[in-house]
């Protein structure tokens, strides 16, 4: 990407994230942002469709961000030490965290998480493919179904839902989803 390309589209997402957190619930038009990246609506058009756009653009970054982390610390070589996976997520999440509580309470986002579950399932489907001898039409039912149930969790904790700290909350999804159902019943 041109480096102006780039500087550009970092002041357009700067400046909706920075009028989401101003404005909350509320509809944010392109002329607000364009008035606030200091360009015009046309150069907004140049590089974004709509503001929903935007949002779609940082969930599909954030996800390839977050498997990359892990794809570095070797998770899907291992035997899938559920310890990295928390940590990570955690890690990015916490960097993030007063965005992403924003995104969970306003139900006018929504796409976001549903941009990072579609992003997430096509992408860990790739990387399961390689190393497993189950059928993509299967390997899509239980990555859809890992990835539903933790981005589910993960939005309510988000939204004040959950009383517990992120690393309890990261353990104790990790527990379930490395270990299943049965993990549930063992502790009954």
């Amino acid at each position: 990407m041109d480096r102006r390309v780039g500087k550009t589209k970092k002041a357009i997402q700067a400046a909706y994230f920075d009028l989401l957190k101003e404005k909350g619930n509320e509809k944010i038009s392109v002329t607000e942002i364009a008035r606030a990246a200091d360009i015009d609506r046309k150069t907004f058009y140049l590089h974004y469709e709509s503001t929903d756009q935007i949002i779609r653009e940082f969930a599909k970054a954030k996800t390839k961000e977050l498997l990359l982390r892990l794809t570095v610390k070797s998770f899907f070589l291992r035997s899938f030490d559920k310890e990295i996976f928390a940590r990570e997520a955690n890690a990015m999440l916490g960097e993030h965290l007063e965005f992403a509580q924003m995104l969970a309470r306003n139900p006018n986002l929504n796409f976001f998480w549903s941009q990072v579950q579609d992003t997430s399932v096509e992408m860990l489907v790739e990387i399961y493919a390689r190393h497993s001898k189950l059928p993509k039409s299967d390997l899509n039912i239980r990555v859809t179904y890992f990835v539903a149930g933790a981005s589910s969790v993960y939005q309510r904790w988000l939204r004040g839902e959950i009383p517990c700290s992120l690393e309890e909350l990261g353990e104790k999804a990790s527990e379930i989803a490395f270990y299943g159902a049965q993990s549930l019943l063992q502790n009954s």
